[in-house]
């Protein structure tokens, strides 16, 4: 039996909006849901999970978050708490706006899936056929990078240019550190790329991107108002990154950081990214061929004493087991973090947000992990 304690502050936060299933324009409209499957088959009951997360709250000042709960294509679980901000207290609500940070990848590869469907661009066709990159045309190598190697991250690009091994550089020049398509090597850098050989196959700018991205994914998907680009809604509507549990703009976009970044901008919240997830699982909107092949292991990290190993898909981060693949990943903006995560053997998994640093979302994590897999 899973239990958890409350105290004065759980009980001040369930005056903040929680349910099994909200009936909104960003979610699926069905009955709430008392139990529901967890990530290795056993049964969950909402209620338990309520506690828990309230719990969480608590012990991990958690400022807000939120939380999706998804099963057999359905959202079975959702949750809205906390606050946007521990100086104006406002409340989050089920149209309150997270930074989605890394997680933005996922979908921006989905989307680039969806156009090598449609037939304007090839994943394994170098981009420069497509759109040259006066930023590396000093490195020959460029001319063999692809669409599959920008979203599986072996284009030898550093992560972003102005990172180097002597720190901070904004004035540095972009790179390629090994032969593209040999390496693992995580990159915004190369969705960057990606997404301006978009946007000119689509014959629009980076921030009409948003516009395209709209109509083929999140008008399909209800996603309500979910943004690569910084707008009026987000403007009143955005919970506030914290660190050191005061309010802090980290990485995150803002009205002074605005445009399209497929890498990181994505400003969503648990329901409507819940609604992707759906997606994600099962291949709405993508050919069988494109699906299987984002969710197959395109590229591999060998684990070292220093880190982990990694194995990635095409926007996802993928680790079989013997109970069935686990598909995922994080976001951290540095005050803002997020997290998906999916078992293809029970069709089951979660997305969540969370409007603080990477330490509390690491042990939120792992101590949510240890909730469903009690």
């Amino acid at each position: 039996m899973r239990t958890f304690k409350l105290n004065t502050f759980a009980l001040l936060t369930l005056l903040v909006s929680f349910s099994f299933i909200k009936d909104d324009s960003t979610t699926h409209k069905q009955e709430p849901f008392e139990d529901f499957r967890s990530l290795d088959g056993s049964t969950i009951k909402a209620h338990e999970l309520d506690t828990f997360l309230q719990a969480q709250m608590e012990s991990l000042s958690i400022p807000g978050i939120s939380f999706s709960f998804v099963n057999d294509g359905n959202i079975v679980y959702q949750s809205s708490l906390g606050v946007v901000n521990t100086e104006t207290m406002g409340l989050v609500t089920s149209q309150t706006l997270f930074d989605a940070a890394s997680i933005s990848k996922t979908v921006f590869s989905f989307f680039t899936l969806q156009m090598v469907d449609k037939g304007m661009i090839d994943l394994d066709t170098p981009l420069y056929t497509y759109l040259l990159n006066p930023d590396i045309a000093h490195d020959e190598r460029y001319k063999k990078i692809t669409a599959r190697m920008a979203l599986s991250h072996t284009t030898g690009f550093p992560n972003w240019r102005y990172l180097t091994n002597k720190g901070y550089d904004p004035n540095a020049k972009l790179r390629i550190e090994f032969e593209p398509g040999t390496q693992y090597q995580y990159s915004g850098e190369g969705f960057k790329y990606l997404s301006q050989v978009l946007a000119h196959l689509l014959k629009t700018d980076l921030d009409g991107l948003q516009t395209i991205i709209n109509k083929e994914l999140f008008m399909a998907l209800e996603m309500g108002e979910s943004s690569f680009v910084w707008n009026n809604y987000l403007e009143k509507n955005r919970a506030d990154g914290h660190l050191n549990g005061q309010p802090n703009p980290g990485y995150s976009s803002s009205s002074k950081n605005p445009n399209f970044n497929a890498a990181a901008s994505l400003q969503t919240n648990a329901s409507a990214y819940g609604n992707f997830l759906v997606a994600l699982m099962s291949g709405k909107l993508l050919s069988e061929n494109t699906h299987q092949q984002m969710l197959s292991i395109q590229a591999e990290r060998q684990a070292t004493d220093r880190r982990a190993g990694v194995k990635y898909g095409l926007g996802v981060i993928i680790n079989p087991t013997q109970e069935g693949t686990n598909y995922a990943h994080s976001g951290d903006n540095e005050s803002a973090t997020s997290q998906f995560y999916f078992n293809d053997k029970f069709k089951s998994g979660y997305v969540y947000f969370i409007n603080a640093e990477f330490k509390i979302k690491d042990q939120f994590d792992k101590n949510l992990q240890a909730f469903l897999l009690d």
